[in-house]
């Protein structure tokens, strides 16, 4: 597709605060305060030297990957199923791909991603051929429509994993729309969990999260474009006035320094969730440490170490 339907550029927040804006063409900063010094397993020397208070990195950006081209071969007008369950199919109203995390057949995960990726597939071709069969009967230029998904894992411990997934779609317009989704999940039955109930009761929502996500979207916006509003309204993090909503949020949890631990959460807000589209997406990184204390007793020990800093949301 052109280049125009390409996803947003993300920016990324980690530390008690830590934030990492993309904008569109530019580059990218990682700041970090109150961080304490930590080196991540996969890289030791990652950290050596850094200033424990502040430190900033800089890298170039590039444009986003697009999810993966549909899986082939295919045959227009039929599904067509890999052996790790993904799927794809193509015709001339839609083209529709689904890339799940391989796999044995029988993983519980898996198959649950599979089935909802199908439901989605029968539903998108048939508003899709509506559509194109009513531009066809107007005389209109014939459009085809594209879904392209994807789920990965993005932290596994203790028999709970959690899932990141992309969702691009292009059904008309000046542009497409991309969107995220994250599952927490029990690995030995596919039963979805999420972070609510991970909390104690009385902790659910944990004010200590719903203040370090504020905190670090008005950092990742001062960055990103330079004022800490949400449509020209400045960002209030507690009492009546408070306008960043943890609900409009997917949250992920993250991998950690240490074996068998999660090291804190991905929180992301997909475009339009806290501002216009033209800003993109915002994901934000919050560090075990800020929460759990949050936790409830059986899930607190899971938790530990700190989001390695090669870990990508």
């Amino acid at each position: 597709m052109a280049e125009e339907r390409k996803r947003s550029n993300t920016g990324v927040i980690v530390g008690i605060l830590t934030a990492v804006i993309v904008a569109a063409g530019g580059g990218a900063a990682v700041l970090t305060m109150g961080q304490q010094r930590n080196s991540a397993l996969e890289n030791p020397d990652a950290m050596t030297g850094t200033d424990p208070t502040v430190a900033v990195q800089s890298a170039a950006v590039t444009d986003p990957v697009p999810p993966p081209a549909p899986l082939t071969p295919m045959q227009p007008g039929t599904a067509t199923l890999s052996p790790d369950g993904s799927i794809s199919f193509i015709d001339e109203s839609l083209t529709f791909s689904a890339v799940l995390p391989k796999a044995d057949a029988n993983d519980p995960i898996v198959k649950k991603l599979q089935a909802d990726a199908q439901a989605y597939l029968d539903k998108k071709k048939i508003e899709a051929r509506a559509d194109f069969n009513e531009r066809k009967k107007q005389g209109a230029v014939e459009m085809s429509w594209e879904v392209q998904q994807e789920w990965k894992y993005s932290a596994k411990a203790g028999g709970i994993a959690s899932l990141v997934g992309t969702n691009y779609e292009f059904t008309g317009g000046a542009h497409g729309m991309g969107k995220t989704d994250t599952k927490i999940v029990r690995t030995d039955t596919g039963e979805e969990l999420s972070l609510a109930k991970m909390l104690q009761a009385d902790r659910s929502p944990s004010p200590a999260i719903t203040i370090a996500i504020c905190e670090g979207l008005k950092a990742a916006k001062m960055k990103a474009i330079q004022s800490a509003t949400i449509l020209d309204e400045p960002i209030t993090c507690a009492g009546p006035t408070a306008n960043v909503k943890i609900e409009d949020a997917h949250i992920a949890l993250a991998p950690s320094t240490e074996a068998e631990r999660f090291g804190g959460l991905f929180v992301y807000y997909d475009p339009y969730a806290v501002g216009s589209y033209a800003e993109g997406a915002y994901t934000l990184t919050v560090p075990q440490a800020v929460f759990s204390e949050d936790m409830r007793p059986q899930y607190k020990s899971l938790f530990g170490g700190t989001i390695p800093p090669t870990a990508k949301p």
